[in-house]
């Protein structure tokens, strides 16, 4: 596929002052058992390109999930028209960017590949995992789950440029609640705040198959233990409530379409200003944000 596509991309390329495409490949598959019940298991496949246009100071985008040759064709023929409607128009001048012909490749780390354990074997194992959360006659729900997703992503530009990537991404999960009267709580191991690169010696990596007596017996804990006391204290968020939060605070702020105004009646502003670039902080200094172009995309569905 990826080099029909790239054959398809050097055929079609329009006479402008530069052009890429963009193909990325999601396949996700989650296995769960909850109660002791295996759920049906589910699997998604998301295919697409996107090709950039930039010329005479336009910029242009067109989008298909048709892959043949006529698909890209209207792709591209969309992004020109755009490129040509928003030349002289735009807020940046983009004759004044050069944009880089990267070349390279990256597979990402996946000692034990997902595809090479049976289906069969994943749903033993968090059926044996799933049974030992449930330790007490007040846990009311338990689960364990196994989201594997593999992304694949080819970058093409009308300079010769061409990247390749693949990631393997696991997020194994174990999660108890438990009820006592009107008293209600959770505890879980992994899920999205554990999602990393790798396959299945991921579960190792995190203990998933020593973690459920505990799970079970932390949740039960917090049935008895007192209610947060009110003032002012140190705070440690969980790995997906930070990633939550980073999203919220610092990536919807920084959306340059926000802080243009483009988006005022869709979804708000932003506090930023353009002048704040390279200058502004956020937070004290105890706080680093860094930008791992890697993990772009993988959070997305956090809104």
């Amino acid at each position: 596929m990826l080099e029909t596509l790239e054959s398809h991309f050097r055929d079609l390329l329009p006479a402008v002052d530069f052009c890429s495409l963009r193909f990325v490949n999601e396949r996700g598959e989650l296995v769960a058992v909850r109660q002791n019940v295996t759920q049906p298991v589910h699997r998604a496949e998301d295919s697409g390109v996107m090709i950039t246009v930039m010329h005479k100071g336009g910029l242009g985008y067109g989008a298909t999930s048709d892959l043949s040759a006529a698909g890209l064709k209207q792709a591209v023929d969309q992004a020109v028209y755009w490129a040509a409607q928003t030349a002289g128009r735009s807020v940046v001048d983009f004759t004044l960017i050069t944009l880089p012909d990267p070349r390279g490749e990256f597979i990402g780390p996946e000692e034990i590949p997902w595809d090479s354990v049976p289906l069969s074997h994943k749903i033993e194992l968090l059926q044996a995992e799933n049974k030992r959360l449930k330790t007490d006659d007040r846990i009311a729900d338990w689960r364990a789950d196994l989201w594997h997703t593999q992304a694949e992503t080819l970058y093409l530009t009308s300079g010769g440029g061409r990247a390749f990537q693949r990631f393997s991404l696991m997020a194994p999960e174990l999660r108890v609640t438990a009820n006592e009267g009107v008293e209600t709580q959770q505890r879980s191991l992994g899920g999205r705040g554990y999602c990393r690169q790798g396959g299945m010696e991921v579960l190792d990596q995190i203990g998933f198959r020593d973690a459920a007596p505990r799970i079970a017996d932390e949740a039960l804990e917090l049935l008895a233990a007192p209610n947060c006391p009110t003032g002012t204290m140190a705070l440690l968020p969980a790995p997906d409530q930070m990633i939550l939060q980073i999203h919220e605070s610092i990536g919807h702020p920084l959306e340059l379409d926000r802080i243009l105004g483009d988006e005022r009646n869709y979804a708000g502003t932003s506090f930023v200003t353009p002048d704040m670039f390279g200058s502004y902080r956020y937070g004290s200094e105890l706080l680093n944000v860094t930008y791992d172009p890697t993990l772009r995309g993988q959070f997305a569905g956090f809104g």
